[in-house]
Parts: C-alpha cells; sequence; structure tokens
C-alpha cells in the first residue's frame, strides 16, 4: 500500500470525457505527468473535473457511510453480512489496510494530492495566459475549499474534535499543501494548525467565488464556501463566525429550503432547478451520466431494498412523529426493515440520479440555531428550529416549546439527527458536543455503547504508513 508521501497523481475524468479524446489519447488515464496536464487552461480544468470525480469517489465509499456506520442510527440487517464490521464494532487495527480505515485514509490524500497539483500549477498558468486570469483565479478557488473539504474530513476521522483540547493542541491530521516527494517523511498537525488552515483556504477563496459565481449545484460556489466555513467554525466551537457565516448564506437568498411538497426531489432529481433562487442543495457530488453502482457503495449499503446492509434503528426512528414527511416519504419500509431513500437505489431499473449530498441548505440553519444557542439567543435558535421542523409538518402548525436552556438543546440536537441521518453527521455530532454513544435495545453490534472522551471514536493510522513515515505519530490507544 502507498504511503501518503508516494501517492502518484492520479487523473479520474468525470465528465465530457468523449470530448477529451485527443487529450487523453496523449497518455493513459493515470499516467498523465503533471507537466502534460497543466500545460493549458484545459489540462487545469480537467485536473479540476478528476478532482471532484475523486472526491465522489471516497464518499460514496466507507468515508460517506463512516459518520453512521459508527453511531447509533443504524443497526445490520440480520439477512446480509455487516458491512465495515470494523467501524461498526469499533474493533479497528493498525493493521486495517485493507479495509476501512485504510482505505479512508489513502482515497482522501489521493484526492489531496489531485488537487494540490493543481492549486501549484495555476501561477505558472497564469503567467503563461494572462488572458484566462479570471477563469483560472475561479479554477483555483474551487481547488481550495476541495482541499479544505479533504482536510476538515481526514480530521473527523482521525482526529478527536477540535475542542478535545481547550486550543487545539492534540494531534490532528497531516497538512498537504504539495504533493510531498518519495520517501519525504511528513509529520501530524496539530487540530489547531489544521483548523487555521481549512479557514484560510476557505476564507482566500470566497472573495473570488463571490465575482465568478457557479450556478451548478455540483460545483463550488459563493454560498456553498459560505456555508461549509460555517460548519467549521461550528466544529471549532466558534459561534460567533459559525453564526456570521450561516446569516450571510440564508440573507443571500441565491438559495432557499426545500418545500414540503418538493423535499422528496432534493434526493431525486438532477439538476434540481434552473430558476433562481436555487433549492436546498449548495454542494452535491454528481455522478450523472454514470449508471452502475457497486456492491459496496453507499447506494446499495444503505439504499437498495434487497441488497441494504444497514437499517435504520429502532432509536432513530423514534425521533420521528407519524406526521413526519421525512418519515413518510424518505424511508422504503417493510415487514423487517426501513432503508433511507436518500440514495438512488441501485437495484432499481430506473435508478435515481446518483448524487452525495455535501452540505445543504437545512444544515446552515441547524448551525445558525446551535450557534445562537450557545450564544444564549434561545429565542432566535428556536425560530430555525421551527423553521425546519415547520417545513416538516405541513398540515400542522409547529410552535417551539422548550422548558430550559438544556431541553431546548436537545431539541436542536435532535431535529438534527432527524434532518441529516444517512448523510455522515451523527457520530461527528455526538463527539464534537462531547456526547456518549449510546446505541438502542435493537443494538447488534458488539459494542452498544461509548462514553466521551474515548480513543475508539478515531481510527488508527495503518501500520504501512507508520512503518514507511517515521515521523508519523499512531493514535492512542492503537500501539
Amino acid at each position: 500500500m502507498k504511503n501518503i508521501a508516494k501517492i502518484a497523481l492520479l487523473i479520474l475524468l468525470a465528465l465530457s470525457v468523449g470530448s477529451c479524446k485527443k487529450f487523453l489519447e496523449k497518455e493513459p488515464i493515470g499516467k498523465v505527468g503533471k507537466q502534460v496536464l497543466f500545460e493549458d487552461v484545459n489540462g487545469a480544468k480537467l485536473a479540476l473535473m478528476g478532482s471532484y470525480k475523486s472526491m465522489l469517489d471516497y464518499y460514496r465509499n466507507e468515508f460517506g457511510m463512516y459518520g453512521d456506520v459508527a453511531s447509533d442510527n443504524l443497526v445490520n440487517v440480520p439477512a446480509n453480512n455487516v458491512y465495515m464490521p470494523e467501524q461498526f464494532n469499533f474493533s479497528s487495527t493498525a493493521e486495517d489496510e485493507a479495509s476501512g480505515a485504510g482505505h479512508i485514509w489513502l482515497d482522501i490524500y489521493e484526492t489531496l494530492n489531485n488537487v494540490n497539483n493543481l492549486i501549484n500549477a495555476i501561477p505558472e498558468l497564469k503567467a503563461k495566459f494572462p488572458g484566462s486570469t479570471g477563469e483560472l483565479d475561479a479554477l483555483q478557488a474551487q481547488a481550495l475549499v476541495l482541499r479544505a473539504i479533504c482536510h476538515l474530513d481526514l480530521s473527523k476521522v482521525f482526529s478527536q474534535p477540535y475542542t478535545f483540547t481547550a486550543d487545539g493542541s492534540h494531534m490532528g491530521i497531516p497538512l498537504l499543501l504539495k504533493t510531498p516527494n518519495p520517501g519525504q517523511q511528513v509529520p501530524r498537525n496539530t487540530m489547531k494548525e489544521t483548523y487555521d488552515q481549512i479557514i484560510k483556504d476557505i476564507s482566500d477563496a470566497i472573495p473570488v467565488l463571490k465575482i465568478y459565481g457557479n450556478t451548478d449545484q455540483a460545483l463550488i460556489s459563493y454560498q456553498a464556501a459560505l456555508g461549509l466555513l460555517s460548519r467549521v467554525y461550528l466544529y471549532q466551537g466558534n459561534w460567533t463566525q459559525s453564526l456570521a457565516n450561516a446569516d450571510l448564506v440564508i440573507n443571500d437568498k441565491a438559495y432557499a429550503l426545500a418545500t414540503a411538497s418538493s423535499y422528496k426531489t432534493v434526493f431525486t432529481a438532477y439538476p434540481l432547478s434552473s430558476s433562481s433562487p436555487k433549492v436546498e442543495i449548495l454542494f452535491q457530488l454528481s455522478a450523472q451520466g454514470q449508471d452502475k453502482y457497486g456492491a459496496t457503495d453507499i447506494n446499495t449499503i444503505f439504499s437498495s431494498f434487497s441488497a441494504a446492509r444497514y437499517k435504520a434503528s429502532a432509536k432513530l426512528l423514534g425521533l420521528f412523529d407519524a406526521n413526519d414527511i421525512r418519515k413518510k416519504d424518505m424511508f422504503s419500509v417493510n415487514s423487517t426493515k426501513s432503508i433511507t431513500k436518500k440514495y438512488a437505489d441501485s437495484i432499481s431499473t430506473v435508478p435515481n440520479p446518483f448524487t452525495i449530498k455535501v452540505i445543504r441548505l437545512s444544515e446552515v440553519y441547524l448551525n445558525r440555531a446551535e450557534a445562537n444557542w450557545n450564544l444564549g439567543k434561545y429565542d432566535d435558535a428556536a425560530k430555525d428550529l421551527q423553521i425546519i421542523s415547520q417545513r416538516a409538518h405541513p398540515n400542522k402548525t409547529i410552535t417551539i416549546i422548550y422548558s430550559s436552556a438544556a431541553d431546548l438543546y436537545k431539541q436542536i440536537a435532535d431535529e438534527r439527527n432527524r434532518e441529516l441521518c444517512f448523510e455522515g453527521h451523527r457520530l461527528i455530532d455526538l463527539v464534537r458536543r462531547k456526547e456518549n454513544l449510546q446505541r438502542g435495545n435493537d443494538c447488534n453490534s458488539t459494542v452498544c455503547s461509548l462514553n466521551y472522551p474515548n480513543d475508539k471514536f478515531v481510527l488508527p493510522i495503518t501500520t504501512k504508513e507508520l512503518d514507511a513515515n517515521k515521523a508519523m505519530k499512531q493514535n492512542p490507544g492503537y500501539n
């Protein structure tokens, strides 16, 4: 297995392959040298599309499922073998290079190296093609946000949350701003350094994205960057900045929440809208035109009625009342299981478009609610909570009543899980809020509870990485 200092440039072309035939004939895909790839602006465009495709690949596989598989949201479907058993049972070891821990590490760093190669090629391309400066700035801005997402995603899996220490001085992940040389020793940065770079990349991109805005929801836009920054600050515990960035997205009015009647189509239609404002999705990864889903894709594991490995736990289903459209419209139910409809069913003869939601406007409202709560603005927090809950209950009037600050906080947390379940958030939300994991009575994992803090809330660095990279330190509890 390659370590992060040996990952080669990997260009995976997701869109318009036919129109790029002459370019592809120069060298086989996967062996395109950087000098060839970045010889013109078209090559930079192809590299960006390859980076989006590479990110889609890690979201459709173990990383995209990890936050729910390792949470209290799911139980294994007894008739089918457990998928990602090490993560479901909290039994990961440093030798798991060929399973979840190893795949997540390698796949995200491959995407990160693709993005870095593009970012570092932009200055030379600007000098070579001064008439394309604006276009290249727009490509670079998208790539900066993709780099921030990679670093954030890695930190969610391999590092304790930012607030694990008071100053973020605990181990984060190796920050890569360029592809390491073969054999280069790459240490881990602190969590503060990790977040500082994430925030810098998104902040540097935002002014450019505001000028050169994207309207395709499968590309990074100005609003998507702001929404992601709201999430980053929420994870960091910087409530003021999380609130400020959420306000910028919501008040911009370029995007609107899906209505109750259109909610289901958020997950079943692409493109969502050609009108303004756009509906719900700030940024999604799209495999439009790719009709084949694998046996271990998120579609099959979570949404195939016959082949799903996981179903909703009784604890999760118990959060929804009978009138909640998210329960009525977003689950497929039979006598033995209830599975999500948030992904295309790989078994269907007419599969839904394959899209994975990275950030939705609903999350931004919930970010703002939680930030307001932490700032003591309870009535403002309740207003955002009411907006999300009312949309889910179109046939009755929702009023948020809370007996205490703690009661309101629990309502916000429960609403977040109702809205974002099966989208990779649950374990990350539990851990960053310093809550215990308590699975329900139908738990069929070997581990049904874990108290915070816990070494098992992060995955190990693989032995192969440690052997190849002596500067790397293992996570506690895996030595």
